[in-house]
């Protein structure tokens, strides 16, 4: 059931972002970012943060990280640019948070392989720990009998962490775990001075699949610790031992929405799917037959009761006691139309 609308931005919608019980940020492919008022379903602060396509929207402690299009990572507080440095966006892979310390990004110098920086929050500045590190070149050195006859995985277009390990999926269909191992610092000590010694981060292959073959990841997502994948096909791959694969009748897989047990996928064209039940947001009827019949999907995410730190307020607020959860999904209308789940 559809419960409310969020209308202001004019472009497509690339992600949103819940922030307490009230407040969600949203951001387009013109490079705007909205702050919501969920009560009032209006906007409370609007700014133009980029200058092209918003691909990520994160929550770093106090303030709000963007990656966009534009080649850039900005830092900000509310609408105040506190940072800003220069990334890969050649692809339109989104950037990940590793223990609220490391960005991991698509390399600077090759968008088939990653960075990772380590973000000081003290200071708002950030250091590159790792730089162009290769998985395919990981894979390749251990034999892998499935990557024979290829010299790459193409370029990164999707990256999630759970636990320890970064799956990143692949234009070639291809999705690699990695495990993530930050070490403790050492002390040495002499009769004149004290060192601290910083080393490495280790990278380690934990995983790898090749199911969707040949079409690339377009979405991750989390199920109770298990990864799941979509593509541009029509499957969904859930990611424990055996792999189970589901094929869906509609193709391009935009996103995937764990809700409890169960998945809520949504597809390019608009339509949304879940156990009992299947959401189109339709246009007005148009003879032509030529011409669309629904608005297209960009960006689901989940917004959850028990994210609420207030449970009277987030009642008063979206109808917790008839509704129940909130599922918001992003249209390229730029419209947010949040269903109760």
């Amino acid at each position: 059931m559809r419960v409310l609308a969020l209308r202001a931005h004019k472009a497509s919608i690339t992600c949103i972002l819940p922030l307490s019980e009230d407040n969600v940020l949203t951001s387009d492919q013109s490079g705007f970012v909205i702050k919501w008022s969920l009560s009032t379903k209006r906007p409370i602060l609007q700014w133009l943060a980029h200058t092209d396509s918003i691909l990520t929207l994160l929550k770093w402690g106090k303030y709000i990280i963007t990656h966009s299009r534009d080649s850039t990572v900005k830092i900000w507080t509310d609408d105040k640019l506190q940072y800003e440095f220069p990334v890969n966006a050649l692809n339109f892979s989104n950037v990940v948070l590793f223990q609220e310390r490391y960005l991991i990004t698509p390399a600077t110098t090759d968008s088939n392989n990653i960075d990772v920086y380590r973000l000081h929050e003290d200071s708002i500045t950030i250091t590159r720990e790792v730089a162009n590190f290769s998985p395919y070149d990981l894979i390749h050195k251990l034999n892998f009998a499935s990557i024979e006859g290829r010299n790459d995985f193409g370029i990164i277009m999707k990256m999630l962490i759970i636990g320890n390990v970064l799956y990143i999926g692949y234009e070639s269909g291809d999705i690699v775990g990695l495990s993530i191992t930050i070490p403790q610092p050492s002390i040495t000590q002499s009769a004149t001075s004290t060192s601290l010694i910083n080393k490495d981060i280790k990278l380690r292959l934990e995983y790898h699949n090749s199911t969707h073959m040949p079409n690339p990841i377009i979405s991750l997502a989390n199920l109770n610790g298990i990864l799941v994948s979509g593509s541009t096909g029509q499957k969904v791959t859930i990611h424990k031992d055996p792999v189970d694969v589901c094929k869906f009748n509609e193709s391009g897989i935009q996103s995937i929405v764990p809700y409890n047990e169960h998945l809520i996928v949504g597809f390019w064209n608009g339509v949304i799917q879940s156990v009992n039940e299947t959401i189109e947001r339709s246009l007005p009827h148009l003879d032509a037959k030529d011409m669309k019949t629904r608005v297209k999907l960009s960006y689901m995410c989940m917004f959850n009761k028990s994210e609420s730190k207030d449970v009277q307020k987030y009642s008063t607020l979206v109808k917790q006691k008839k509704y129940g959860d909130l599922l918001l999904v992003g249209y390229e209308d730029g419209s947010v139309v949040g269903y109760s789940v």
